[in-house]
């Protein structure tokens, strides 16, 4: 299980049908509160993957494959919303999308994992 979990393709798939979920089962009638729940499960995916960035060994390939892939989940996720409000006709201003702007964060995350992991293997070899 944690061998699927830890590739970035099969991670983006299943918070993506994760995300697909919550919005079907947590969505109000509100074109605001389907944006935030979308951002949180996009906050949950970008924590567990730079979480991941400790236990995987693949240099830098995870983080630059891991960036494309919440690229992908992040442009996916809008036009789902996005399709959502349209067909639900869900009244709203549509601000709420700017939650997506915690993607900023995402390359910070990682890169602060990483550095972690560098100075622990650092402090093993003394």
């Amino acid at each position: 299980m944690f061998s699927y979990l830890s590739t970035p393709l099969y991670l983006t798939i299943g918070f993506f049908l994760l995300t697909v979920l919550s919005l079907f089962i947590f969505g109000k009638d509100q074109a605001e509160s389907l944006w935030n729940i979308g951002g949180l499960v996009f906050g949950c995916y970008l924590i567990f993957s730079s979480i991941l960035i400790l236990f995987i060994d693949t240099g830098w390939g995870y983080f630059l494959s891991i960036m494309g892939y919440s690229l992908l989940y992040l442009i996916f996720a809008g036009i789902l919303i996005q399709i959502i409000i349209q067909v639900k006709q869900l009244p709203g201003s549509n601000e709420s999308a700017m939650i997506f702007l915690i993607i900023i964060f995402h390359p910070l995350l990682l890169l602060f994992f990483k550095l972690i992991k560098w100075l622990f293997s650092k402090l093993a070899q003394k």
